[in-house]
C-alpha cells in the first residue's frame, strides 16, 4: 500500500468532490430538459389559452441555479471541511 500525505488526501477529496458535482449538476441539467421538452407541448396541444407551462419551466430552472450555484461553491465548502477536520483531530490528539 502506497502512502500518502495529508495534502494529496485533501487534494483528492476535492478534486472527487468536484467530480461527483459535475455529474449531479448535468443530470440535474438532463431532466430539468426533458420536462421541459414534455410539459411545454403538452401545454400547448391542451391548453393553449393558458401557459402554465411557464410555472414549471421557471420552478425547475430556479432549482438547476441553484444546484449550479451550489456547485460553484462545492471545492470551497470542502476545504472548509476539511480545514474544521483538522482542527478537530488536532484537538483530540491534545487532549
Amino acid at each position: 500500500m502506497t502512502t500518502i500525505t495529508l495534502e494529496q488526501y485533501e487534494a483528492a477529496e476535492r478534486e472527487f468532490t468536484m467530480h461527483q458535482g459535475r455529474i449531479g449538476l448535468r443530470v440535474h441539467a438532463l431532466v430539468t430538459v426533458l420536462i421541459w421538452a414534455a410539459v411545454i407541448p403538452i401545454n400547448v396541444i391542451v391548453a393553449p389559452q393558458f401557459p402554465w407551462s411557464i410555472f414549471v419551466v421557471a420552478g425547475t430552472g430556479i432549482g438547476l441555479f441553484f444546484h449550479w450555484f451550489g456547485y460553484r461553491h462545492a471545492e470551497e465548502g470542502t476545504r472548509r471541511r476539511q480545514t474544521r477536520i483538522e482542527q478537530r483531530a488536532s484537538a483530540a490528539h491534545k487532549g
